[in-house]
């Protein structure tokens, strides 16, 4: 495991690099995504541009931080990936809290166990069919590397420390940055 820190300091303001590694990369990642599990989920689109769509993910698996997302087995994105399974995800807990930017790669998943396992009533408003519909594929996205942005103070206290900053015009703590490699 990897844990390197550097406290870096800007206008008498301290801000913390702390790059993760493997379990502790894949812990941050849960972290993240569990308190604001929705994403934009980018690909190389059939123009060579990059692609985004909003998508909410159904699980991150611990320990390696995999993510899975629900999806129709021939939408665009699943034609997109078959040309090239990169991806990049870009989550945004809130207005003042974390954000998180991930590379990986993602196989498409069909197997009835897996989609059972991780179906929820909710899904029927898409898989109008249920949980045994013919459409429904489940992308799984393994994450390479990443950065993060996390507020350690949470919302509230962000907010109210970049009022006061504005307020006498001073830079206040931004939390931590670092880099991911899983």
């Amino acid at each position: 495991m990897n844990d390197d820190r550097l406290v870096t300091s800007h206008d008498d303001e301290l801000s913390t690099e702390q790059n993760l590694s493997g379990p502790a990369a894949a812990q941050k990642i849960a972290e993240m995504v569990n308190a604001g599990n929705s994403c934009f989920f980018c690909t190389l689109g059939l123009n060579s541009q990059l692609h985004a769509r909003p998508m909410t993910v159904t699980e991150v698996e611990e320990g390696s931080g995999a993510l899975w997302f629900f999806t129709e087995i021939d939408s665009l994105k699943n034609i997109e990936l078959d040309r090239d399974p990169r991806v990049t995800l870009f989550f945004k807990e809130g207005d003042n809290a974390g954000h998180l930017k991930l590379d990986g790669e993602a196989v498409q998943v069909t197997d009835p166990a897996t989609i059972q396992r991780l179906w929820s009533p909710k899904m029927r408003a898409w898989f109008t069919e249920g949980v045994s519909d013919p459409r429904i594929c489940l992308l799984r996205v393994d994450p390479v590397s990443g950065e993060y942005w996390d507020n350690r103070h949470g919302t509230v206290i962000a907010g109210i420390k970049m009022l006061f900053g504005a307020i006498v015009g001073q830079r206040v703590d931004e939390g931590v940055h670092g880099q991911l490699k899983l």
